[in-house]
């Protein structure tokens, strides 16, 4: 009789549209795999990594779950296309004139949407198993939300990390847990300017816990993956779950949902309205040249 909490797990019991699932021993990976889009965050792709991080969840034959992208990014941010995203929020039906029938504002819906989010990306910091983020290519904007969420983060030394989008389109809600990580100089930095990093730097600053050269980075993960592995699974769950409090008792839960009423605000500016008109009328690509143009590169500022 197979005991279900230690035998080793084989395929997995799912396929999923965006994401990729394959085990090896203890140590699951989980695949972002929209790799013409850049990996960004669709909703579809959340459902997915959070259904498979259900379905690991189980048991402790799967004891570690890495987490790593397919094609030239790890993830670009969140997916604003209009096929792909569900920021859109259509207005609510007017029943009437009296105040309670005139439906909710648009401040309203987003504010409810990105208080969704922050419990989906707390749900993921408070998940029993430790997550290893491996980052290579571009991890923006949104993508600095997931790895926030994780554990740890291991990149290429040629990664790129930061949140071009906040020049003119709001904040990762979470910060990236930045403040937290790298202090809020270092916070304010990268959010004033909107530059990009590399795995170097990020790791200098403690953004990250290292960096590699690329052609080594996913052996270099799996290899900690599995060394870690040798720690029983209530082991690991200790010592992933008294660090974090640390962090919530500082207040970063809370922290966490008040990006929701932040990015609330930011979502009412002008600079948002003409970002969203240019992309409109003239297109995705002429609406990021007239938000990042004036940056160049976008690495200057942060040059040692």
């Amino acid at each position: 009789m197979t005991d279900p909490l230690t035998d080793p797990l084989t395929d997995p019991m799912t396929d999923y549209a965006n994401i990729l699932l394959d085990i090896d021993g203890p140590v699951a990976t989980i695949t972002l795999n929209r790799p013409e889009k850049l990996n960004a965050l669709s909703d579809a792709l959340r459902n997915d990594l959070a259904a498979a991080l259900r379905e690991l969840n189980p048991g402790d034959a799967v004891r570690v779950i890495r987490i790593k992208a397919a094609g030239r990014a790890f993830c670009a941010g969140y997916d604003i296309s209009p096929d792909d995203n569900d920021f859109s929020f259509a207005p609510s039906p007017r029943s009437g004139d009296q105040p309670w029938e005139l439906g909710e504002s648009y401040a309203s819906m987003n504010r409810e949407h990105l208080r969704d989010s922050m419990d989906r990306w707390l749900w993921i910091w408070s998940y029993r198993k430790p997550i290893i983020a491996q980052v290579h290519g571009w991890c923006l904007a949104g993508g600095n939300d997931l790895v926030g969420a994780c554990d740890l983060i291991f990149a290429s030394e040629t990664a790129r990390f930061g949140h071009p989008a906040g020049r003119a389109l709001g904040q990762p809600p979470t910060l990236g847990m930045w403040p937290i990580k790298i202090g809020m100089l270092k916070t304010k930095e990268m959010l004033f300017s909107g530059d990009t990093i590399d795995g170097v730097e990020a790791e200098r600053i403690g953004m990250i816990n290292r960096a590699y050269p690329e052609e080594d980075l996913d052996e270099q993960t799996m290899a900690y993956c599995k060394r870690i592995a040798n720690v029983p699974l209530d082991g690991l769950t200790v010592h992933k779950h008294s660090t974090n409090r640390w962090a919530e008792l500082m207040g970063a839960h809370l922290a966490v949902m008040e990006g929701a009423e932040f990015n609330t605000v930011f979502a009412e500016t002008a600079a948002i309205e003409e970002f969203g008109k240019i992309s409109r009328t003239k297109g995705l690509k002429a609406a990021l040249e007239w938000r990042d143009d004036p940056f160049g590169d976008g690495r200057g500022a942060l040059r040692r």
